[in-house]
């Protein structure tokens, strides 16, 4: 017959399974809000996307003008030999426009090149930061089934455990979880420590060989250095 020290330390192996259970199924839930690595990577890529459109509206605003430019230039133009302007003041208004048309013509250009080259720098960026949204997309799915998954199994061994322990306790006297429950609180939730050998496994230190024949035959018999009730397995 398994002696009341035995099947306390069976309590406590639930008891300590129960609780490093909770703390990882906290993990594991903390776990899947914690996606700071995709929220970035999709920040990134919206700002990429951002510049790209503002630049591309810039390149656009220049190309208008430039095309509204040409058109004022060849009108002024068409004008000036057309010979159907006489007078000089009028005819020298319209050579200063053509080339200060020209001049703005020439700065345009100038302006439209170096637009065109930060187009398509925005471009290569928004490309790969599209990408690595991508890629943060894929590995956070995958986290996430696999945080999922791990979930639902803490949650049913949870289950299993708490299913498990009153029937447990049922088969301790009622002293003896007196006994299991103050030496618990005394000792972090942990109040039965396994003996192997003359070795308590909870501080690693050795026992008398007065207590070790105490263990062995079921008596209550604490580790000398823990304090912790010692169970012979």
């Amino acid at each position: 017959m398994m002696s009341q020290v035995h099947l306390l330390y069976r309590l406590q192996q639930i008891d300590s399974e129960i609780i490093s259970k909770k703390q990882r199924l906290t993990e594991v839930l903390r776990a899947q809000r914690d996606n700071a690595a995709l929220l970035a990577a999709r920040q990134q890529a919206a700002d990429a996307a951002q510049l790209l459109q503002k630049r591309r509206a810039l390149q656009k605003a220049l190309e208008l003008e430039l095309a509204g430019v040409n058109s004022k230039a060849k009108r002024s133009e068409d004008r000036l030999y057309s010979g159907n302007v006489k007078n000089p003041k009028e005819l020298a208004d319209l050579q200063h426009e053509i080339e200060a048309l020209g001049r703005r013509r020439s700065a345009l250009e100038d302006e439209i090149l170096e637009a065109m080259l930060l187009v398509e720098e925005a471009a290569a960026a928004d490309a790969a930061s599209e990408a690595a949204r991508q890629q943060q997309e894929a590995t956070w799915a995958d986290r996430l089934a696999s945080l999922q998954a791990e979930q639902h199994t803490l949650a049913v061994r949870l289950n299993e455990l708490l299913e498990a322990r009153p029937a447990q306790v049922a088969r301790i006297d009622p002293p003896m979880m007196e006994i299991y429950q103050s030496t618990g609180r005394a000792h972090n939730g942990v109040a039965v420590a396994a003996l192997k050998g003359a070795v308590c496994q909870a501080c690693g230190v050795s026992t008398s060989a007065n207590k070790m024949r105490m263990v062995e035959v079921g008596e209550v018999a604490y580790c000398g250095s823990c304090g912790r009730i010692l169970c012979a397995v």
